[in-house]
């Protein structure tokens, strides 16, 4: 992978050294780092390696920065970035409109505590977001709504090779106690506090030395330093305090330390340094803030006490001072915890995963508004995506009517129900919706509706890579659609060309189905009431369609004739199955066939639809919801095609007969007949030519019982 880090600037600190330490590491595993930053004296530390530094001024906080963007997401569109991780504020608003803009995934490590400033926001909007403690964890969850699916902890690590761990350091007789207290100089460090405390403990030992180590954090960290170096000299402390100021030689001075202070007095994001100094077997005195209790055990592997408190924190270190034993065995014991749980390679293995996971776990959101029919014939795509991409997170945006047939599909993680009917009412539904889609952060989109308003929610839901047809003007908003919606091809075929923008190269045209056991029992129990069998000779009709295509139904007085040719012919009984709004046909039906007669019509579920289709002969139905279903049950099927093109419509299936009149007004695709003889496309279908698809059929099935048999 290629992995992108952005940062403010990469002089000595913290988040510094640990971008370099993970370049150098994403080196090692086989990836290809970058490093976008205005510079600084660790620049060499990667040019050295082979690693890119790109210089930009990313610092800078102005609005200036924002022609930024633009530079950077050309960078990545051109080095082919897969990540662009972001560990400061400033660079992370850039890197976020950038990684928006070429559709880049974008993480960030959060190292602190934000306040809820606008500009902190973007910290919470990786679409993951590493936290270095437990404490950064919570506070990102509390404060900036950060959900735990995209939170990940990475505590961060030191790389030992740097740090030498003397054993025997607290056994030798050394002429000074050195006390080091190290980290930018800013208000929220705590110097006063410490330079206040070791003022008691030098009182009590003239051999005791303070070492303050770091650079001023800005203007008003050197007016700070300034204000600190007064009150060294106010306390008559020169000589026994030094500033040694930023420092690159970190190791070497922690070696020579007897004990490492940290007086921070606000919450703590982690304390590298306190990692730094358990790799160096120097004993931790530290205040109770943040993170720090995560490395530290109170007597266990280093002391702990409140901050703001000079005098407790001179205790500490008096009590370091007077038992060098002591020293000895909180410095091997946190030794002992860095060298399981913060060291360079754990962190580095523990960022990979977070990259690896990220690029794996996809998330895509199927659109698939349209009718029962067509949420059928989309399963297969579901299917083929499932198989691309088998650790990815598959949400599918349908009508909460069809809710209960895709609940069982196994390829699919969440389901998005709503009214679709009432999509663009009442103003708010829409914005609402769009909003909802934002939230969740989808990776890609496949829009297999192909609307105006599919094609507005991908794009206002702001997903990166947005698949589909390039269908009518909103087309365009689809930034990985394609031409040909109008091209006459079967309707998975029509899909296929989509998914195969994805590097989906073989089409899988099965149709699936599922069904409850509580489903199937019912179903049987219905049958088994109606005095009918396994055995029996069951042939489902669909009388009705869609109540907006009337010109889809063939004549109820072909169904009647049909239905004495197959009891004379087959001692047949006829299943009438439909959605409610077919009843007027059905009690049409049953006036003239009452005997033998299996009355479903509304009175199912659509689990229980595609139940009873198992116990069936055949179906006999115009272009349906129906048809769809008995296909993915593998029911043969004779299908009646009028108005509508079968080309485009049919479902796949060998036992699938077709039957269409071609006559010079269709396809007309209009729910209104204008022909002179009124829905002449559907009259022409005859009795007899259906009968005999179900007579071939019947030798199908009866040649294959007799094959099993033998």
């Amino acid at each position: 992978m290629k992995i992108l880090q952005i940062l403010p600037e990469l002089n000595h600190g913290g988040v510094e050294r640990g971008t370099v330490d993970l370049a150098l590491a994403l080196k090692v595993a086989g990836h290809e780092p970058y490093v976008v930053s205005n510079g600084g004296v660790l620049v060499a530390e990667l040019e050295k390696a082979g690693i890119r530094h790109v210089a930009l001024p990313v610092h800078r906080k102005s609005l200036s920065s924002i022609f930024l963007i633009g530079k950077l997401a050309d960078f990545l569109k051109r080095e082919q970035i897969d990540i662009v991780h972001a560990r400061s504020r400033v660079p992370a608003v850039i890197a976020y409109f950038a990684a928006k803009k070429t559709g880049v995934d974008f993480v960030t490590t959060c190292h602190g505590y934000y306040s809820k400033h606008l500009l902190s926001r973007v910290m919470g909007l990786g679409k993951k977001v590493i936290v270095i403690s437990k404490a950064i964890q919570e506070h990102m969850r509390e404060n900036f709504g950060v959900s735990e699916e995209r939170l990940e902890l990475v505590y961060r690590g030191v790389n030992l090779k740097k740090f030498s761990f003397d054993p025997s350091k607290y056994t030798q007789r050394r002429s000074k106690f050195i006390v080091a207290n190290i980290g930018r100089i800013t208000s929220l460090k705590g110097h006063e506090d410490f330079i206040r405390a070791f003022q008691l403990v030098s009182r009590k030992y003239s051999e005791a030395e303070a070492w303050i180590v770091g650079g001023p954090g800005g203007a008003k960290g050197a007016k700070l330093l300034e204000y600190l170096k007064q009150l060294v000299h106010e306390l008559g402390l020169e000589g026994v305090v030094k500033f040694l100021g930023a420092r690159s030689d970190i190791p070497e001075l922690m070696r020579q330390a007897d004990v490492l202070v940290l007086s921070t007095i606000t919450p703590e994001g982690f304390g590298r340094v306190v990692v730094e100094a358990g790799a160096s077997g120097t004993a931790v005195v530290a205040t109770r803030v943040g993170g720090v209790s995560e490395i530290i055990d109170h007597d266990v592997n280093g002391l702990l006490v409140p901050p703001r408190n000079p005098v407790r924190l001179a205790e500490a270190m008096v009590t370091l001072k007077q038992n060098p034993d002591k020293c000895h065995e909180l410095a091997k014991t946190l030794r002992e915890k860095v060298e399981r749980e913060f060291t360079l390679e754990k962190m580095a293995a523990g960022t990979i995963r977070v990259y690896e996971n990220l690029k794996k776990k996809k998330k895509i959101l199927f659109f698939k508004l349209g009718s029962l029919g067509d949420l059928v014939l989309a399963i297969p795509s579901f299917r083929m995506i499932r198989h691309k991409f088998p650790e990815a997170h598959i949400a599918l945006l349908v009508d909460e009517k069809w809710l209960k047939i895709v609940e069982p599909c196994p390829y699919l993680d969440e389901i998005i129900p709503f009214r679709r009917d009432k999509l663009w009412s009442l103003g708010l539904r829409f914005p609402a919706l769009s909003s909802l889609i934002r939230r969740k952060e989808f990776d890609m989109s496949i829009d297999l509706q192909n609307t105006s308003k599919t094609h507005w929610l991908a794009f206002l839901g702001c997903i990166p890579e947005r698949y589909g047809y390039q269908r009518g003007s909103t087309g365009k908003l689809l930034n990985r659609g394609i031409a040909g919606f109008s091209n006459p091809l079967p309707p998975l075929e029509h899909q296929f060309q989509i998914l195969k923008q994805l590097g989906i190269e073989k089409l899988d045209d099965r149709l699936e189905l599922w069904t409850k056991p509580s489903e199937e029992d019912r179903m049987r129990r219905t049958l088994e009431q109606s005095w009918s069998s396994e055995k029996a000779f069951l042939v489902g009709f669909v009388l009705g369609a869609s109540p907006k295509w009337p010109t889809k139904r063939w004549p109820i007085e072909s169904f009647i004739l049909l239905a004495d040719q197959l009891k004379r012919k087959f001692q047949a009984r006829i299943v009438l199955v439909g959605s409610a709004q077919d009843r007027s046909l059905a009690r049409t039906f049953l006036s003239k066939h009452r005997e033998g007669v299996i009355d479903l019509v509304g009175k199912t579920s659509l689990g229980e639809l595609v139940a009873v289709m198992k116990y069936l002969r055949a179906l006999v139905t115009p272009d349906s919801a129906p048809l769809h279903v008995a296909t993915a049950a593998a029911v043969p099927v004779v299908a009646l095609f009028g108005p509508t093109n079968p080309g485009r419509h049919l479902p796949p299936g060998a036992k699938v007969e077709m039957h269409w009149k071609q006559i010079e007004c269709a396809p007309c695709y209009s729910g209104e007949c204008k022909n002179s003889d009124r829905v002449a496309c559907m009259k022409q279908i005859s009795v007899n030519e259906v009968l005999m698809s179900i007579e071939r059929m019947n030798q199908v099935h009866e040649s294959t019982l007799t094959h099993n048999a033998s």
